[in-house]
């Protein structure tokens, strides 16, 4: 049985959505140590929460029999102490399995707590973005090479350097390169290197990333800009491990995880002549696809807080928040630059607003707000009610910052209203 420790209800929040994407089959329900009370389950509706919990008891990471009129199956069984700091919650997380499903319990607390992590690190709690967690926590601990698909601004290299920290060679170098940034004589020595008198100005040997990242992890963004003539020579690397630099005779043995990186469609520059087949095959081993921020907007409020709290070291003067509607106008707006287009927006949006509380709509830059017609949301809490709370909980996937700000209420009274009326 494992303790897991949450700064804040969000934060568990976030944990059992990722549960409920990573197991899809199993049935989870977090019950309260003191008052029995359930306050998340997912897949129990075959099944009476209270007879699991009765049944569940006595068993600790084991194979566990429900037999009902409802249901009679056999469960792998697990358990995991649960303790919220934010509201000093103590309760127990339980888990079924059903057997037969193959899925991997073996390591689930250490998935967990990488869940946790990468979590935070994309400050995320998208069912999509799960979804990619998963995929980088299973390739992680192969050398397949991996592609990264996704839109500019959208976090790329982040992908990468997430794949390198929970590899093997997390201790080692992790070397970054933007192959559209260079021209091509002098990418091809980037990336390969040369020797002294190779070409005019080569005054000394300079080593290519290939032999800096020896032991670690080689990324090279927007790999579907590498010209066709150095296309080949990577192939060749790729093929034989080894590596020649320009001028040179002596070949360097290789020793780095490749990862690439694109936002255009390999496939389709391959049919179009401008990427060789060859090595689109040889780089697309696992394809990774980073959703989106529009696809996401749950995650908005997240981000936001992670950039203001970073920001927050500029100035004493500019604010630590963003107000309910300016919130609302940056959810509703489609980021076609996602996350760097929201970090830009905040940084200008922080020097508009130097000297106040909060951000305002009017502190956002004009595009926005031309684009923009926001919904209206109440105020005051004097729409507070029951059936209000649980729709801004449902709409914002349970953001309790979020649905606090909606009602003019603090996340301690908003957990207060949510014991009381059980939601």
């Amino acid at each position: 049985m494992a303790k897991l420790n949450f700064e804040s209800e969000q934060d568990f929040f976030i944990l059992f959505e990722q549960l409920k994407a990573l197991f899809p089959n199993a049935s989870l329900f977090l019950a309260d140590i003191t008052t029995q009370a359930i306050h998340y389950k997912f897949n129990t509706d075959d099944i009476s929460v209270e007879s699991i919990a009765a049944l569940t008891q006595d068993h600790h990471n084991q194979y566990l029999e429900i037999n009902t009129h409802k249901v009679k199956k056999r469960f792998i069984y697990q358990e995991h102490d649960i303790y919220i700091k934010e509201n000093h919650f103590i309760g127990k997380l339980h888990i079924l399995q059903p057997v037969g499903i193959e899925e991997d319990f073996a390591n689930q607390v250490q998935l967990t707590e990488q869940l946790k992590d990468l979590a935070k690190v994309f400050n995320s709690c998208s069912p999509e973005m799960t979804r990619m967690f998963s995929i980088i926590q299973r390739v992680a601990i192969t050398e397949f090479p991996v592609l990264v698909r996704g839109e500019s601004g959208s976090g790329k290299e982040l992908v990468a350097k997430a794949i390198h920290d929970y590899s093997q060679r997390k201790n080692k170098i992790f070397v970054a390169i933007n192959c559209a940034a260079l021209n091509s004589n002098i990418l091809e020595s980037e990336l390969f290197g040369h020797v002294k008198g190779a070409f005019t100005g080569a005054i000394r040997d300079h080593k290519g990333v290939f032999e800096r990242a020896a032991g670690g992890t080689l990324f090279l963004d927007e790999i579907a800009e590498i010209p066709l003539e150095l296309q080949a020579k990577l192939l060749r690397v790729l093929e034989t491990g080894e590596v020649t630099p320009v001028g040179g005779e002596k070949p360097i043995q290789a020793n780095v995880r490749i990862i690439t990186a694109t936002h255009k469609a390999l496939r389709e520059e391959a049919k179009a002549g401008r990427f060789r087949h060859d090595l689109l095959y040889r780089l697309r081993v696992i394809p990774i696809f980073i959703p989106p921020l529009r696809e996401r907007k749950v995650d908005i409020p997240l981000i936001v807080e992670q950039i203001l709290k970073e920001s927050s070291t500029q100035l004493d003067t500019m604010p630590r928040h963003v107000n309910q509607k300016a919130m609302q106008v940056l959810l509703n707006y489609d980021w076609p630059g996602n996350v760097r287009e929201l970090k830009n927006t905040l940084l200008y949006a922080l020097t508009m607003a130097n000297g106040k509380v909060e951000i305002e709509v009017e502190d956002l830059p004009n595009e926005l707000l031309n684009a923009e017609d926001y919904v209206k949301l109440p105020e005051t809490n004097t729409e507070l009610n029951p059936e209000n709370v649980q729709a801004a909980l449902e709409k914002y996937n349970h953001n309790l910052n979020m649905v606090a700000n909606i009602f003019g209420i603090s996340r301690t009274t908003l957990w207060r209203y949510r014991q009381k009326h059980k939601l």
